[in-house]
């Protein structure tokens, strides 16, 4: 099975077809077809499913587009590894961060990254843990920066760098009329609003402050993306629970938090996460870099000269 058979299979089924995989591969349909067929023979079994609405796959092929994705993606970065190591200007990174970083220190750090790689295609794609983690696994993702109850990641399974520690806050809308009477029961009976993979069902750490509480945890409970959760924060009479460096944010305007010391929600932890296995190009490597200072110092962005001046001397080693 040849590498350009594999590549072929991803571009397959990441654009839809063979007549847009040869579009993108720049190779005629016949091609991709007969890559197709080659692989399928030498499989010794259907990968492909061919239907009048484009293809599928069968379970053995998407067992192989696991693997397809990893080698392609390898084979991609070891060329980019080795034209940047010689101070190109060149290749791809692909990052999958959390919320709280995407409105936080996401722009800084892009903005120090540009400094020193100008042509780099940046992929950035934001999810909590559940939506990014497939995706670092698979090799889709080069860097995963999540948010996390501390302790919550462990193992050997990702290389981790712990970045910081925060608080959390029950948070509501100015004006809120919890804010006059925060009560355990009072805030047991208004509609909460979570950033948690749809359809997890229950909230094992709600229940558990409302348990220490004493109190019957709330009954409604909406699971929204962070974007959904600030707006219906910011506009309605949902409650919440917001990383202490969110409030007071731009992104968060309008959503205060509830100072009393009626619950405690767990503390939350930034980590970036690269696969154990695998390197990192110069390009990724310094991205995480960026990410990193600028989440623990905010004002740790270099000039633009002193940048230059350390891109003449490092050709892309982090500083």
């Amino acid at each position: 099975m040849k590498l350009s058979q594999l590549q072929t299979l991803v571009a397959v089924v990441e654009y839809g077809g063979t007549r847009a995989a040869a579009r993108e591969l720049n190779i005629s349909q016949a091609a991709v077809t007969k890559s197709m067929r080659l692989m399928e023979e030498g499989a010794g079994l259907p990968l492909l499913v061919r239907q009048s609405r484009g293809i599928s796959l069968t379970s053995a092929g998407t067992r192989l587009l696991e693997r397809a994705r990893i080698i392609s993606r390898q084979a991609a970065l070891a060329v980019e590894e080795l034209r940047q190591i010689g101070g190109e200007d060149f290749g791809t990174v692909q990052v999958g961060v959390t919320p709280f970083l995407t409105f936080t220190g996401l722009g800084p750090a892009f903005s120090w990254f540009r400094q020193r790689y100008q042509n780099v295609e940046v992929s950035v794609m934001e999810g909590l843990m559940s939506r990014v983690l497939p995706r670092l696994r698979n090799g889709t993702l080069d860097i995963a920066a999540v948010a996390a109850d501390v302790g919550e990641v462990q193992g050997e399974e990702f290389r981790i760098q712990r970045i910081l520690q925060t608080k959390q806050y029950i948070a509501v809308r100015e004006g809120h009329p919890m804010l006059n009477n925060p009560t355990a029961r009072n805030l047991a009976s208004c509609e909460w609003v979570l950033t948690q993979p749809f359809g997890s069902g229950k909230q094992p750490r709600l229940e558990a402050m409302f348990r220490l509480a004493g109190v019957a945890p709330p009954s409604r409970v909406t699971s929204c993306e962070a974007l959904s959760a600030m707006a219906l924060m910011r506009s309605t009479d949902v409650v919440g629970i917001v990383p202490a460096p969110l409030l007071g944010h731009f992104d968060s305007s309008g959503i205060v938090a509830i100072k009393e010391e009626i619950f405690h929600p767990s503390d939350v932890e930034l980590l970036i996460l690269t696969r154990a296995d695998v390197p990192l190009t110069p390009a990724a490597e310094y991205f995480a870099h960026c990410l990193a200072r600028v989440s623990q110092k905010p004002d740790a962005i270099p000039t633009e000269t002193n940048e230059r001046n350390v891109r003449k001397n490092s050709k892309g080693a982090p500083a």
